[in-house]
């Protein structure tokens, strides 16, 4: 006769699952880029709460937000523990110092999430948009190129401790797939941010196929989520939210999904995930 469960043995939630498999990150080291953003604050946190020491990359004016949270993640007596960097990661001798840095001090990295992005309410036709346009694109591809380059050297010097050597994870966006305005009745949205998010799309798949012929065994994983409060909301005028509550995703709903992630085993890769608000209709 089969063996039969417990009857009072209680099944595993998918929650508990997912913990479980972060579990074996508990030590390791996180870099996220666009840290001070409601999305890398999140995440930031989250990471932290679940035992890893996290660099988090933001301008001049983020770094005292993340210090801010750093302070209150101390006083809580979480796991792990947040560091906050000043960093223009479309800069070279931005990036380029803070990986040496992480590298000589914390022997190489595990995770990085590639979060910085900027999007502008400007358009492609606007008058005396040049800088603008430049700094979505440096930014939004430039700089996630420079900071996952310098990242893939350091998991690399991960390679005697474990079968994986890392995971790379970029917070995208679902207008890098397809796009549209919020109605019939509004201006275009996002000016080069669409085109840049595309981008971003297509250099995922072609940093995975590097992965695999320089590093073996780095993960890469597309995360890409629709509005998200408190970020992408703040591109909407006064008119087009008159239209309509465009429904939104929280922070929280975009760190969780990176949190999915990472908890799989490491023969396992998800490799894009997108995730949008029950309604949205962009």
């Amino acid at each position: 006769m089969a063996d039969t469960a417990n009857e009072n043995e209680m099944p595993i939630s998918w929650q508990e699952k997912r913990d479980s498999g972060i579990k074996r990150w508990e030590g390791r080291v996180a870099v996220v880029t666009g840290a001070s953003s409601p999305i890398g604050m999140a995440i930031c946190e989250d990471l932290v709460k679940h035992g890893l020491f996290v660099f988090g990359l933001a301008t001049r004016a983020g770094k005292y937000e993340l210090e801010a949270l750093s302070k209150k993640l101390e006083k809580d007596n979480e796991l792990g523990k947040l560091f906050a960097f000043e960093c223009d990661i479309k800069e070279e001798g931005h990036v380029e110092p803070i990986f040496r840095y992480i590298g000589d001090y914390h022997d190489g990295i595990d995770l990085l999430v590639n979060n910085a992005n900027i999007m502008s309410k400007g358009l492609i036709l606007d008058d005396d948009n040049t800088s603008i346009l430049r700094d979505v694109m440096e930014t939004n591809i430039i700089g996630m190129c420079l900071v996952t380059r310098e990242a893939a050297k350091l998991m690399k010097m991960r390679k005697e401790e474990r079968k994986n050597l890392g995971h790379v994870i970029n917070v995208m966006s679902v207008v890098g797939h397809k796009f549209g305005t919020t109605n019939t009745r509004s201006k275009p949205l996002n000016g080069l941010y669409p085109a840049s998010r595309h981008a971003s799309t297509a250099i995922t798949e072609c940093i995975r196929q590097e992965f695999l012929f320089f590093y073996e065994n780095v993960k890469i994983t597309a995360i890409s989520p629709g509005f998200v409060e408190g970020q992408d909301t703040d591109i909407l005028t006064e008119e087009e939210k008159s239209h309509g509550k465009m429904p939104s995703l929280s922070p929280k709903d975009v760190s969780a999904a990176v949190l999915y992630a990472i908890s799989v085993k490491d023969e396992v890769q998800i490799q894009e995930i997108k995730i949008k608000p029950v309604g949205e209709f962009i």
